[in-house]
């Protein structure tokens, strides 16, 4: 049998990797500075949906472009096992991965920087449907907020 042995290399557009629409959750978008960390948490607007507690700050830039930044935390506290932990904040990370786009897009638009802390509060695994559903309704009030103050 013949096989098809193509290998052109395929030319990305440069409008297509600058898309916002790209549902990617890349590792300069994760909050990581412990300064930052603990400004988000206590300056930041907090509240709950369900099992899920989120807290945002928004922050001018100098930058062309708006950032939005992403912490993600299952504490001990609820999930005593690190599988668990490590499971959960997975599955968090996935559905912000997924539906993040149209904040970024309206802080880039406005060079406005968000920072957003989500924290898993429940003792019981939940599945994925149930924390996309809550990560998308907290977004939905994040964009909202966001963009009604501007």
């Amino acid at each position: 049998m013949p096989v098809d042995t193509d290998t052109s290399p395929v030319a990305v557009n440069e409008e297509i990797c600058n898309d916002f629409s790209r549902q990617t959750l890349k590792r300069s978008s994760m909050l990581k500075h412990k300064d930052d960390i603990e400004n988000l948490f206590r300056k930041g607007r907090k509240a709950n949906i369900d099992y899920i507690r989120y807290t945002y700050i928004k922050h001018r830039t100098e930058s062309a472009q708006g950032l939005v930044r992403i912490f993600v935390s299952a504490p001990k506290k609820y999930l005593r096992h690190a599988v668990d932990r490590n499971l959960m904040k997975r599955r968090m990370r996935e559905a912000i991965r997924k539906n993040l786009s149209q904040l970024r897009k309206a802080c880039a638009e406005n060079n406005i920087c968000v920072d957003i802390a989500f924290v898993f509060q429940s003792n019981n695994i939940q599945d994925y449907s149930d924390v996309e559903r809550i990560i998308v309704l907290s977004l939905t009030k994040i964009y909202s907020e966001v963009y009604e103050k501007i």
